[in-house]
């Protein structure tokens, strides 16, 4: 017998025909929730084509029952593309998609997404792959799978139903207009994410001797909306004129439930309830139209934290829900071509169970785009569960600019191929319309996109705060905020004040020591979740009782609920300004509360181009008008912001990655087929979009850090090697509460100063204890304190 798999623990052997048969049926699972099932079936039946060789079973059993590694590596996920592309391809153009979309599925599957077109005038990744006459072993492979009775018939069986797909799709993008290669470039990552999801999930369960249950989630959106609406009707009881309001704005969203699928946006005013108004809608929306999951996709990982907390106490499931902050493990370099084993601890991190099959999902916009656009199949493989889902983007002023094009190209490809529902939610709704002359891959809204009616009088009803302009040119420096904010608490009890840098947070709360009998905090994304959430607690748990001090950046200013009598905001963009508003009087608690705008002088903004670009036009296009000065939060001076934020960015913001000559949008078009030599249909270019692809400027690496006991203890855990995948499953989870995401530059100090150390062959790094402060989270310099935090 051929095999495909031996399973380490009893050394059970699985066959690669039982092997590619499984894999093939739960592809064809995920794919023909949205009209791919033949497409992903077929490329899970032929990915593991190569292992049809006696030389592969020899390596294996090898490798797993004597522990030989062969320094040879074998090349198995060519055989099953190149059989396609040789005995069915150049029949017709629609058979030649399928059988690119599916052969680029299969040879991809350990490396990565490959390309169609290469940058210089080279063949292709693809072409050089399939059109291999050297490909070890192939005449074997191809006698022994041929030799099996209906493996033949089947391939073409499935091609015929696969052009009958693509016939579908094709129809589904052509009044797309000219960004039709767009969209057939995301089918085939989507195709790719079946296939690899499919392989990782049936090696896991045959490793763990188990089988995939497939549960329908419609009974936690049935019970969650039962108990959303016994909250909901608490709050009715409560006849305040916010609560009032925000009762109106989730009755709305209920009733916008009812509608099909379409791209909406969802308009609140800050502290207007849009977590619990979308939540309405999604839970109604996926029990009507029996969507496969909820995904709530937000900037901060403090949003992510509250609100998935928050949506668990409301449906009373808890178990239900996922929140997934950052990738702990590092595996883009471990993609091979050798099927786990030259690697120890490969298999582990490959099977994890890290593919979002939950029913109510919390994850940030980096994960949600790295989804789409970057290396790695642990990331593509979260892919396919975005289909047939109700995705709720919280907060999406806060998409960065260099790839608001690569957005809505995957918003637009969610919902016109996907069958997903999509949600736009802010307080600061992007100017879409205004900038559309600026966007080449403008959103496909639905015709009416508004979920809340008569806007502009819904935000006159929620002024809670006054908002001052005291912005000098000069700037205030760290010692004159810490003197206005004891000149604030003569006559109040609590400040918050935010900076745009981490560097100027520290040195400001390094300042208020000035203040007496007042708690003075600090926040920053240098903390991991687990920290931040306990000092936030703190926070509240003395707000209104006792004087109260918060410096932070802007993590606390999005979707956090908590509410100061005042609120002390650096220059930034408009947008950043209404969330921090936000924070102050939240639930009326005055009549008006008081927000100040300042130029913070110890910031220094040259390498964070957004916030630079925001700032200006806040103050030269905003501030500057006194037309709009006194409407600040309105709609029209939104749009008017954006607008002119859009146009200076473009001038501005570089969004042509190193070492191209080309911008990401360009390679996703297909733009460059037409000066390349045509060798293929299809004119995707992921591979080198992966490898220049990052979500934020500066990309970064999640570290465990050694907070509280509870992170000490999960950092020895994940120092031994661990079979168990369950457990190494549940350790990664928790994981996510004690990371911190750290810029290269900070890694390389940490690294020299010995102040980091690897687990799992570099796949995961920690922190030493003392490279970790109880008051400022990670302490580069090695000198962290050990003690409470000083509350």
């Amino acid at each position: 017998m051929l095999i495909a798999h031996i399973r380490e623990t009893d050394h059970v052997e699985q066959s690669v025909q039982q092997h590619l048969e499984e894999v093939a049926e739960l592809a064809r699972s995920y794919g023909e929730i949205v009209g791919l099932g033949a497409h992903a079936e077929l490329s899970g039946f032929l990915h593991d084509m190569g292992k049809f060789t006696w030389h592969f079973t020899t390596y294996l059993k090898n490798a797993v029952l004597e522990n030989k590694i062969a320094s040879e590596k074998i090349d198995h996920s060519s055989a099953g593309a190149k059989y396609l592309y040789e005995q069915y391809g150049g029949k017709d153009p629609l058979q030649d998609f399928v059988i690119e979309t599916v052969g680029m599925a299969v040879l991809s599957h350990h490396s990565g997404m490959q390309n169609f077109i290469q940058p210089d005038l080279k063949p292709s990744d693809y072409i050089r792959r399939v059109t291999n006459e050297e490909l070890p072993f192939y005449e074997e492979v191809v006698s022994n799978f041929e030799s099996i009775s209906g493996n033949v018939e089947k391939v073409e069986q499935l091609i015929m139903e696969a052009k009958e797909e693509m016939k579908n799709f094709v129809q589904l993008v052509t009044p797309l207009g000219n960004n039709r290669p767009i969209y057939l470039t995301l089918m085939q990552k989507l195709v790719f994410s079946c296939l690899i999801d499919a392989d990782r999930t049936n090696t896991r369960c045959f490793e763990e001797n188990s089988s995939e249950s497939s549960m329908s989630n419609r009974e936690v959106f049935e019970k969650g909306y039962e108990h959303l609406m016994e909250t909901v009707t608490e709050w009715q009881k409560n006849r305040e004129r916010i609560n009032v309001l925000r009762n109106d704005m989730s009755e709305s969203c209920d009733k916008m439930a009812e509608l099909p699928s379409a791209i909406y946006t969802l308009t609140v005013p800050t502290g207007g309830g849009k977590t619990y108004a979308s939540l309405r809608y999604a839970l109604k929306h996926a029990k009507q139209y029996n969507k496969s999951r909820i995904i709530y996709v937000v900037p901060y990982t403090t949003i992510l934290e509250q609100n998935a907390n928050e949506v668990r106490k409301i449906i009373k499931q808890p178990e239900a829900v996922l929140e997934h902050h950052a990738n702990v493990i590092d595996d883009t370099d471990l993609d091979n071509e050798t099927d786990y084993y030259d690697h120890p601890h490969h298999k582990s991190m490959q099977l994890g169970r890290d593919n979002w099959d939950y029913p109510i999902i919390f994850t940030t916009m980096v994960q949600y785009l790295d989804a789409f656009y970057q290396k790695g199949t642990r990331k593509s493989r979260r892919l396919h569960n975005l289909t047939d889902a109700i995705i709720i983007f919280d907060e999406v002023q806060s998409v960065p600019y260099q790839h608001k094009e690569l957005f809505h190209a995957s918003v637009n490809f969610l919902h016109a191929i996907g069958n997903s529902s999509i949600v736009l939610c802010t307080a600061t709704q992007p100017a879409n319309h205004a900038a559309s002359k600026q966007i080449e891959v403008p959103l496909l809204l639905a015709k009416e996109p508004e979920m809340i009616p008569r806007l502009d009088e819904v935000v006159d009803a929620f002024k809670r705060v006054n908002i001052t302009s005291k912005v000098e040119l000069e700037g205030w420096d760290a010692e004159r905020i810490a003197k206005f904010t004891k000149t604030l608490l003569a006559d109040r009890d609590s400040v918050l004040i935010i900076l745009n840098t981490k560097i100027a947070a520290k040195k400001l709360y390094q300042a208020l020591d000035i203040l007496e009998d007042t708690h003075i905090f600090h926040l920053s994304t240098s903390m991991c979740p687990m920290h931040r959430k306990e000092v936030l607690e703190e926070v509240k748990s003395r707000l209104g009782k006792e004087k109260v001090v918060c410096v932070s950046t802007q993590l606390i200013e999005a979707g956090v609920d908590i509410s100061f009598e005042s609120v002390v905001r650096s220059l930034a963009g408009l947008d950043s300004i209404a969330q921090a508003a936000g924070r102050c009087n939240r639930h009326a608690e005055r009549e008006l509360g008081d927000v100040f705008v300042i130029r913070a002088k110890d910031e220094n903004l040259s390498r964070l181009p957004e916030i630079r670009i925001g700032a200006e036009v806040t103050d030269n296009y905003i501030l500057a008008n006194p037309e709009l000065v006194d409407r600040l939060l309105h709609p029209k001076t939104i749009e008017t912001y954006f607008t002119h934020f859009l146009a200076q960015a473009k001038r501005e913001v570089l969004i042509t990655p190193a070492g191209l000559d080309y911008d990401l949008l360009t390679l996703l078009k297909g733009t460059l087929a037409a000066q390349r030599p045509k060798e293929t249909k299809s004119s995707g270019m992921l591979k080198t979009i992966e490898k220049h692809f990052e979500a934020i400027h500066s990309p970064t690496t999640a570290v465990l850090v050694p907070y509280g006991d509870a992170g000490k203890e999960l950092i020895a855990s994940l120092n031994e090697q661990i079979h168990d995948f369950k457990k190494f499953n549940m350790l990664i989870k928790k994981a996510q509460q004690y990371s911190v995401n750290l810029y290269s530059h900070e890694l390389r100090i940490l690294s020299n100063e010995g102040l980091i150390e690897s687990l799992y062959e570099d796949s995961i790094f920690c922190l030493k204890e003392n490279a970790y402060d109880q008051e400022y989270g990670v302490a580069l310099e090695g000198q962290a304190k050990f003690g409470d935090y000083n509350f």
